[in-house]
């Protein structure tokens, strides 16, 4: 029963209808009002407070997080996702499902400035927001960067991270495109969504200091778990 309540609460929140900030009725009043125990009040509260949906604050009560907490600054050139998501207070985990190496596929190397068929690495992950799946990714990188990439012992790590460390790279700026997509079987099954169900797809390049691309992905991200954020400044 705390799923379906749990469900039902995640819904009040992302419609609008429980906009950030809000307070939520006391935990007796929940139980009471919906004719349920405390104990699946408080066991749905907590699920939605993993997701990173509500904070609670003792003495005070439990509050609609701000969406900002919950989302990621598209445009923000800290690292690709992790730096970005972990900059709010939340727990990025990664899972490799593959590091290989071979030739790029054209996307990749029309990105990435490099001749058709040139050889690379590639690394495909599922990123993880607070103990939830909500990010499927392929990063394609350049052979020069491979052995830095297949040298990476520590799943959790971040990607720009470890190549700061090896090769002195620091992200200068970088090119994010953004639509909504299908997720299809093979996605449905990797993020625990419906096939038809829709999927934010972002496609990305990022460059260092000399402008060279040393970096493309493709990702696919569950909005119901992580928001994306896009702040908007007149030009100059």
């Amino acid at each position: 029963m705390h799923f379906q309540l749990g469900e039902a609460l995640q819904r009040m929140i992302l419609s609008g209808a429980w906009p950030p900030g809000y307070q939520l009725p006391p935990e007796p009043a929940l139980a009471g009002g919906l004719k349920l125990s405390r104990t699946t009040v408080r066991q749905a509260l907590r699920r939605i407070e993993q997701g990173g949906l509500i904070l609670r604050q003792k003495g005070r009560g439990t509050f609609v997080a701000d969406d900002r907490r919950r989302s990621w600054l598209l445009q923000s050139a800290n690292g690709f996702f992790q730096d970005e998501v972990s900059r709010l207070g939340r727990q990025v985990t990664s899972t490799v499902l593959t590091v290989r190496e071979g030739v790029l596929p054209p996307w990749a190397c029309d990105a990435l400035d490099l001749r058709e068929r040139s050889r690379g690495v590639a690394v495909e992950r599922l990123r993880s927001v607070d103990g939830r799946v909500a990010l499927y990714v392929v990063n394609h990188l350049p052979e020069y960067l491979a052995e830095a990439v297949m040298g990476m012992d520590d799943p959790d790590q971040s990607l720009y991270q470890r190549l700061r460390d090896v090769h002195g790279l620091e992200v200068a700026g970088g090119r994010r495109v953004l639509e909504a997509v299908p997720a299809g079987d093979r996605l449905g099954t990797l993020l625990g969504v419906e096939p038809q169900a829709p999927l934010a797809f972002v496609q990305s390049t990022s460059w260092d200091r000399s402008l060279r691309p040393f970096d493309c992905y493709q990702a696919w991200l569950r909005t119901d778990r992580l928001k994306l954020d896009i702040e908007v400044v007149a030009s100059p």
